[in-house]
């Protein structure tokens, strides 16, 4: 009988151990069970502050001083005075050609010139004592008068014999030879001024209404060390390029040093900007089926989980990484904006921060 007794303990108790331990077990796993399914999010605030939109655009240096220049009298060329790379002064000389012939004329009508003036005062001497006729004085000072006209117009072209520089600059290639016959369609040599330097870019047209004159810019030189120079638009096209639905804008360089026609540059420009407004992180604005921007703000709720409410947004410009959304109600300066892991969420959930 005792023996049964015991035996009876013994089994009452190992039940009753086994049955506890089942019941910690259970609960254990209920408590990993409630926090795994809170899904695990990423969080940033709402801000009040200043919002920038930039554009980038590619273009290039061009001088607004950089000429072929041309002879425009025919003649062989008699002296060459610079060589490439050469700085020259405006007015300086930089090409002569033979002029002799012309010189030769010029003399021919100086002396006819001075017959001609001598005939002339002699008529006009005998009109004034009634001794001669007026047709012969006319005859006199008209004829002083076309050999003056012969005379400048040789000047004119011995003038255009000698090609001058009509700016400061340097030389950049030279063509001319000594030697060799010029004329109006051959170049005789390169003259660039590198001091007054501009930029030109190609923007697309939906930029059109956004860039004005006086914008203000930032030019950069990606493939030179050049440090960037801050500048404004100096012109904005007028034209529509219908190939590639461009416009054109320029942007002068401060007269930067250093800077050579055809420098690759790259702008950036300043197309919006606003003192104050909501900023919240632009991967924290999902869509929904009908295209619709929204975003989930938090709240707290119990046992540091936090609850989601879907806010519909309306988002006006995105910048690296920042989107500037329109005034709304429910989304005030520091509230908690999900900005990771919001996929699948529903308005009934909670969440954890991570």
């Amino acid at each position: 009988m005792k023996k049964t007794i015991i035996f009876g303990v013994l089994l009452f108790s190992l039940f009753s151990c086994g049955s506890g331990g089942d019941n910690e077990t259970k609960k254990e796993d209920k408590t990993v069970k409630n926090n795994t399914i809170l899904p695990l999010v990423q969080t940033s605030k709402a801000k009040k502050k200043s919002f920038i939109h930039k554009i980038s655009i590619q273009g290039s240096v061009e001088s607004t001083q950089d000429i072929l220049l041309n002879t425009e009298m025919s003649g062989i060329i008699h002296e060459v005075n610079v060589s490439a790379g050469d700085r020259v002064k405006a007015g300086q000389v930089l090409v002569s050609l033979d002029a002799a012939l012309i010189n030769a004329n010029i003399q021919e009508l100086l002396s006819q010139l001075d017959f001609a003036r001598y005939t002339r005062d002699k008529q006009v001497a005998l009109f004034e004592e009634e001794l001669g006729s007026e047709f012969d004085k006319k005859s006199a000072e008209n004829q002083v008068s076309s050999i003056e006209s012969k005379l400048n117009t040789l000047k004119i072209q011995q003038a255009k014999m000698i090609v001058k520089a009509p700016f400061d600059g340097s030389i950049d290639q030279v063509y001319a030879k000594k030697g060799q016959l010029a004329g109006p369609q051959m170049p005789l040599m390169r003259l660039v001024n590198t001091e007054k330097t501009e930029v030109v870019a190609s923007v697309s047209e939906k930029h059109f209404s956004n860039i004005k004159k006086g914008t203000k810019l930032k030019i950069n030189f990606p493939n030179y060390e050049i440090a960037p120079i801050q500048s404004v638009v100096s012109s904005v096209g007028s034209f529509i390029e219908p190939t590639n639905r461009t416009f054109t804008i320029r942007a002068k360089t401060t007269s930067k040093t250093n800077l050579m026609p055809n420098m690759l540059a790259e702008l950036e420009i300043i197309d919006f900007q606003v003192d104050s407004g909501m900023v919240v992180p632009s991967k924290s604005i999902l869509k929904n089926a009908k295209n619709e921007d929204y975003l989930w703000t938090l709240t707290l709720a119990k046992n540091g989980s936090y609850n989601v409410k879907q806010v519909f947004i309306k988002k006006l410009k995105v910048y690296q990484g920042e989107a500037l959304i329109e005034e709304n109600e429910n989304i005030l300066e520091g509230n908690l904006i999900i900005a990771g892991g919001a996929r699948g969420i529903t308005k009934k959930d909670l969440v954890r921060i991570k």
